[in-house]
């Protein structure tokens, strides 16, 4: 991870300090001895990647107290924490990398929403896969774990410096950043079922399969709710509700996974990598008929 922090040109800027243990007589291993030190080869190279950034060798019994892992690599960087936090209001996280799969056209900008999300784990493992395809940003609403909990950078692998982050004071906070972007509809990952009293223009909506909503129809947002209870009571009242915001309207609809008997629910983390792939392949597929697609059936 701190190769691919150093490498990248939008994060390289971040990284402070690198630390490395040194074994016996202060050996390196030997791609951090060519990496840092530089050989006959890449003396250039070495000199541009460590041109603004402190390399210190550290005896192995201090670096152990420099990490909390219990196997460490050996490599360790104190990395600045990225201000994108309102790269979510002014931008809108498009690849030009012409060899990714998962590129989002500017007019369907997806929002992960991430509601009380507790385990840093699924957290760190989320916001990988909103990398992986292009989510325009990620909305932390409170009581979610620390985006930059240890392990939870970790479960990233780096994704957590270049995906843009915003912690939302509220539910309705969330939804005001949103409307800036232009955002109609927010989806909730939640099954409910269908009801049966048709006239009634109050009754509670069905939720809808992952791949029968079109993601690629115009900006909008997936809310991913906690472990173990799902999306909030405030969520959920607002779906039940149908709630619209005035002006610009925004529909709080559900989506669900379809799965086999005797499963209730995926792992949020799964359940949340899943629906953003589909809106990969949909927007892929819009981009260019030869794109390569997920079949999921």
């Amino acid at each position: 991870m701190v190769f691919d922090l150093l490498d990248n040109p939008k994060t390289t800027y971040l990284v402070r300090q690198v630390l490395l243990s040194a074994r016996d007589e202060y050996e390196l291993r030997e791609n951090y001895q060519s990496r840092f030190f530089g050989t006959d080869d890449n003396d250039d190279y070495h000199e541009k990647q460590t041109k603004n950034i402190s390399v210190q060798l550290v005896h192995p019994n201090v670096f152990k107290d420099c990490t909390d892992t219990v196997t460490p690599q050996g490599i360790v960087a104190i990395v600045d924490i990225p201000n994108n936090n309102d790269d979510i209001i002014t931008t809108t996280n498009i690849t030009n990398d012409s060899t990714a799969v998962a590129v989002a056209p500017a007019i369907s900008p997806m929002y992960l929403i991430l509601d009380r999300v507790s385990d840093p784990g699924n957290l760190g493992t989320l916001l990988r896969t909103s990398l992986a395809v292009n989510v325009a940003g990620v909305i932390l609403l409170p009581n979610c774990c620390d985006v930059w909990n240890p392990k939870a950078v970790r479960s990233a692998m780096g994704a957590s410096f270049q995906v843009p982050i915003i912690e939302s004071y509220s539910w309705n906070d969330a939804l005001s950043t949103l409307k800036s972007k232009g955002v109609q509809t927010v989806y909730a990952a939640t099954m409910i079922e269908d009801d049966d009293d048709d006239d009634d223009e109050h009754a509670s909506p069905s939720s809808v399969p992952y791949y029968d909503v079109n993601w690629k129809e115009g900006p909008s947002a997936l809310v991913i709710g906690s472990e173990g209870n799902g999306i909030s009571s405030e969520i959920r009242t607002d779906l039940m509700r149908k709630k619209t915001m005035t002006t610009t309207p925004i529909s709080i609809r559900a989506t669900h996974i379809p799965m086999g008997t005797g499963i209730e629910s995926l792992n949020c983390a799964v359940c949340g990598s899943v629906i953003l792939f589909e809106y990969s392949r949909q927007c892929a597929r819009n981009l260019s008929p030869t794109a390569p697609t997920f079949d999921i059936s």
